[in-house]
C-alpha cells in the first residue's frame, strides 16, 4: 500500500464521492474505488504486456473507430438490392 496526495478539481471529487456513497452506502470504500478506476485505465497496457510475455504480436484495438477503419471495403451490390431483385424475379415469374 502507498499513501498519495492528489490535486483534483473540487466538483469532480464531489461527484466521485457521491458515486461511491450511492454504490456502497459509505465513503469507507473511497480508496478501493480510486484503485479500481486506476486499474481499469491500465487494462490495455496489461493485455499488451501479457501478449509480449507469450511472444505474441497482437495489436490491441482500443476504440470503435479503430475497428471501423480496419474493416474491409465491401464489394458488389448491397444485400438490399440483391433481395429486391430476387423478389422482383419471383413476381415476374408468378411465384409465391
Amino acid at each position: 500500500m502507498k499513501k498519495v496526495s492528489l490535486y483534483l478539481d473540487d466538483k469532480l471529487w464531489i461527484k466521485f464521492k457521491e458515486v461511491v456513497l450511492r454504490r456502497h452506502g459509505t465513503l469507507r470504500k473511497l480508496s478501493n474505488e480510486v484503485e479500481n478506476v486506476l486499474r481499469a485505465s491500465l487494462v490495455e497496457e496489461n493485455i499488451e504486456e501479457a501478449f509480449k510475455a507469450m511472444d505474441l504480436d497482437v495489436k490491441v484495438v482500443s476504440s470503435p473507430e479503430d475497428v471501423k477503419r480496419s474493416r474491409p471495403k465491401l464489394q458488389g451490390p448491397s444485400s438490399e438490392l440483391l433481395i429486391r431483385k430476387m423478389r422482383g424475379m419471383r413476381i415476374d415469374e408468378g411465384l409465391p
